[in-house]
């Protein structure tokens, strides 16, 4: 049972990698298989379609964010350091060669992907923007940030700009994401 789950795990962790790196269309089953050293077929057993294999790793990105914001939430920790953690987490994953987030990861074919795929990344999308939304207006009411518009406008702003960022970041380098966090940062009204 143990080697199931290894091999399982190992299959998200490889799918995962491709996909952050390539996006849906940029890898196969055979991509994976030739990681791990097994047929194609044994990945068939787990997902037996990619889009089972996708929304599978979207559905866990949601489970995953869940449990980091309820720990951020269990420490205490204000909004710019919940809204640190969330920049940080995207400098680490740009740092292991993931130039495109998760729900990022998708978008360029999202009107053709399979609607499992869509249905998750959209989930996936929502959880990111509700909690950001939270983050955004505990901010507000307890003076560490200050903007006008609305907390979820702003909060699209945030994700929009980090997404691109990171995007542009896979041509330009982690200099062009560490500079996009910052302006983020100051539209905020971040203060110290």
């Amino acid at each position: 049972m143990k080697d199931i789950n290894q091999t399982n795990q190992q299959i998200l962790y490889y799918a995962r990698n491709f996909l952050q790196c390539r996006g849906y269309n940029g890898f196969s089953y055979k991509d994976i298989s030739q990681k791990l050293g097994i047929k194609n077929a044994a990945i068939h057993n787990y997902y037996p379609k990619k889009e089972d294999l996708v929304a599978a790793l979207l559905e866990d990105s949601r489970k995953k964010l869940a449990e980091n914001i309820a720990q951020i939430v269990e420490s205490g920790g204000s909004a710019r350091e919940q809204l640190q953690y969330y920049f940080d987490y995207a400098l680490k994953e740009f740092d292991e060669g993931k130039s495109i987030c998760p729900p990022g990861s998708v978008i360029l074919d999202f009107e053709e992907l399979p609607e499992k795929v869509k249905k998750q990344n959209l989930l996936l999308l929502d959880d990111i923007l509700t909690w950001i939304s939270g983050v955004l207006k505990a901010g507000l009411e307890q003076g560490e940030f200050s903007f006008s518009d609305s907390v979820e406008a702003r909060a699209e702003l945030v994700v929009e700009a980090l997404m691109g960022a990171r995007q542009l970041s896979s041509i330009k380098g982690r200099k062009t994401l560490v500079r996009s966090i910052s302006l983020i940062k100051s539209d905020l009204g971040w203060k110290n």
